[in-house]
């Protein structure tokens, strides 16, 4: 079993070179595609890639609109590397995974198809612009923030087989698979210091005019506006131990009826 990352970066030069090598620990190909960066993100994945070059691929850097379906395209630039029984990972910059994704994906039932994430979202506070204020220099993982809410889940790794099929205007590939009921516990550092969260909102609006749909939220003027209250969230101990809202985070097992028909299509091989 090899786990495939596919990782799309833009301006995340802060970041970039440690997530990489964080998560070489686990992944045994990451594939980088750029969408456009504008600072040195492109640079250092470069670099990295030149010390790990088997494990490393570029796919390139675009200027081309960002959208879900750009997975797509390294889906299917790549997918002649997996077989049988290997994982694909949506493979952010901005996430590190609590549960060791190779131990957790070997415990997988054959006949689930796709994980789930629990998504521990950190999120900048006011304790946090006011130990790293602008112009600061950042040191992680020393510097991420600690308060998070756990309320949001989406997939993360589904299971190859040789007839998926990945439209490149499509998030995911069709027939998926079913879902696994256990979800992967990720953390996920968005938004880390006053000038990543501008060079992410300024990514954000030209998503967003670029016709992406999804990221209204982000549409805010400054940094400033994204700073939350310490007092309404989580605060992360380093224990390991989270509060997770599972009743909050979107539902991720399909309806009975739904999940019985996907089964048995995928079971008698007539969904790929």
């Amino acid at each position: 079993m090899k786990i495939h990352g596919i990782c799309l970066a833009k301006n995340e030069g802060d970041l970039i070179e440690y997530s990489l090598r964080e998560k070489l620990a686990w992944c045994d190909f990451i594939y980088v595609y750029d969408n456009g960066s504008t600072d040195d993100t492109w640079r250092i994945a470069q670099r990295c890639a030149a010390e790990a070059p088997e494990r490393i691929l570029l796919m390139g850097s675009t200027t081309k609109a960002f959208g879900d379906g750009l997975r797509g395209e390294v889906f299917n630039a790549y997918r002649q590397r997996a077989a049988a029984g290997d994982w694909w990972c949506r493979a952010d910059v901005d996430e590190f995974y609590v549960d060791e994704p190779k131990q957790f994906l070997s415990l997988v039932p054959a006949r689930h198809h796709v994980v789930w994430s629990m998504h521990i979202q950190y999120l900048f506070t006011e304790v946090d612009a006011e130990r790293l204020p602008p112009g600061t220099a950042v040191e992680f993982p020393r510097d991420f923030p600690r308060y998070y809410v756990a309320n949001y889940s989406e997939p993360r790794f589904f299971r190859h087989r040789d007839g998926l099929i990945w439209n490149d205007a499509a998030a995911w590939p069709a027939h998926m698979g079913v879902a696994t009921p256990r979800r992967i516990r990720v953390r996920h550092y968005q938004f880390r210091s006053p000038e990543q969260i501008e060079r992410r909102l300024q990514t954000r609006r030209e998503a967003a005019a670029g016709g992406y749909e999804h990221f209204q939220h982000s549409l805010v003027a400054t940094w400033r506006e994204k700073i939350e209250k310490s007092s309404e969230l989580h605060y992360d101990k380093g224990d390991g131990q989270f509060i997770l809202d599972d009743a909050a985070a979107p539902r991720h097992i399909e309806p009975a009826r739904h999940r019985l028909l996907k089964l048995a299509m995928h079971g008698m091989g007539i969904w790929p």
